[in-house]
């Protein structure tokens, strides 16, 4: 076994050769989905066929990753030749570590891994699973067999809604409670009393997950997946009060933290994520926007695919947008809201576009505007404590 201890385990290759038949469909978790993206970037790279993935080696590969896990034990399946039945050739890698990226990165590196990644295969069934801590495990088969068993294209593999929904979090507790696009709820303590918390896409799978910011230290804790445990992701950036801001701020499709200094009214952007304790230096730009009395919030306001900044005034009751993070970027407003509101902002209606939302503690209700005018309508929210902070995302839960 190569081991990668902290980043990543995997296992020595496994591979097998024969004949056989079967039937098909698509992976349905976003970790599968972006290890078959990474798989099939690789492959395209290289000028072969991206593979396609089959249902008999996704119940496999899951009930394999599952058994790793239970038994705390990186090993490859020694009945890989019955995962399925007519197959030309058959290999396996399986590891465990933190993160979907790191994984595949660890695989490439490896030659007999990276030999299964671009082999001659023409489907693949991937399954995932995830300790409490945030560690994963995955395997991933890979099969030679004949054309026609699975009509799944790569490219439409991500199930996820296009559409965010709203959460909340206790901050007296650590208490979050996250609500999917048919009212579902899932509930888990994470963070410490008096943490800001932030939701965002850290590792770049489509699934917004949650984040720490301890104000009084500067430290950003951030978990990948929306479960009760310790941060994935740890390290230290800005000053004591500063507030957090989470979003894409290059196009990427990775969410990072930025920060929001109330003190002198600027935002500082930073693309990249930090770890191990250490911090990230000076911000990459910065610039004035706004009083020390408004609060920041993000989203994509103009359908770019980049999150862009927006102040709310509570002392008006007032949005400024910001079209972008240049130096000259314009801006414009709208009258919303009330100067207790809690503001956030979402796609809500999965058009591309974010517009605001505001919790109002007085009647503990979320009032959503439904383009940048002074158009409210209202969702009620009753029972939810009024010094509960909103938090938007797509937490695809399950």
């Amino acid at each position: 076994m190569t081991t990668l201890r902290r980043i990543v385990a995997i296992a020595g290759l496994a591979a097998l050769s024969l004949t056989g038949t079967l039937a098909a469909t698509a992976a349905d978790a976003p970790s599968e989905a972006r290890f078959l993206d990474l798989i099939n970037q690789e492959r395209t790279s290289d000028s072969l066929a991206a593979l396609t993935v089959y249902s008999d080696l996704v119940d496999d590969a899951q009930s394999h990753t599952d058994t790793m896990l239970s038994q705390n034990t990186l090993f490859h399946n020694p009945n890989l030749g019955s995962v399925t039945t007519g197959w030309y050739a058959l290999g396996e890698n399986v590891g465990y570590g933190y993160g979907v990226d790191s994984l595949h990165e660890a695989f490439m590196d490896s030659p007999g891994h990276r030999a299964n990644v671009l082999g001659d295969y023409n489907y693949v069934g991937i399954g995932v699973s995830n300790e409490s801590d945030g560690t994963m495990w995955v395997t991933v088969v890979f099969m030679k067999g004949p054309n026609g068993l699975a009509d799944s294209p790569a490219a439409d593999l991500d199930p996820t809604p296009s559409d965010n929904t709203i959460g909340f979090v206790n901050p007296s507790s650590g208490e979050w409670h996250l609500q999917d696009q048919n009212g579902a709820v899932t509930t888990f303590y994470y963070g410490n009393p008096g943490d800001y918390p932030v939701i965002g896409d850290w590792n770049c799978d489509g699934v917004d997950t949650p984040g720490l910011y301890r104000q009084s230290d500067g430290y950003v804790y951030l978990r990948n997946s929306n479960t009760q445990g310790i941060a994935d992701v740890r390290f230290f950036f800005g000053n004591p009060g500063d507030v957090p801001l989470a979003g894409d701020f290059n196009g990427d499709g990775c969410d990072t933290i930025s920060i929001y200094r109330p003190v002198n009214g600027t935002v500082y952007v930073i693309n990249r994520l930090g770890s191990e304790d250490g911090g990230l230096g000076a911000a990459e730009f910065s610039y004035v926007f706004g009083q020390p009395i408004d609060v920041a919030f993000t989203g994509d306001f103009d359908n770019d695919g980049i999150d862009e900044v927006g102040l709310f005034h509570p002392d008006t009751g007032t949005v400024t947008f910001r079209s972008g993070h240049e130096a000259n970027a314009s801006t414009s407003s709208m009258t919303f809201g009330q100067w207790s509101d809690k503001v956030v902002a979402g796609d809500w209606n999965g058009d591309g576009n974010a517009t605001v939302a505001a919790f109002r503690p007085s009647d503990r209700q979320i009032h959503l505007s439904s383009s940048e005018v002074d158009t409210l309508g209202t969702v009620s929210v009753s029972g939810t404590a009024s010094d509960w902070y909103p938090v938007s995302g797509n937490f695809y839960l399950k």
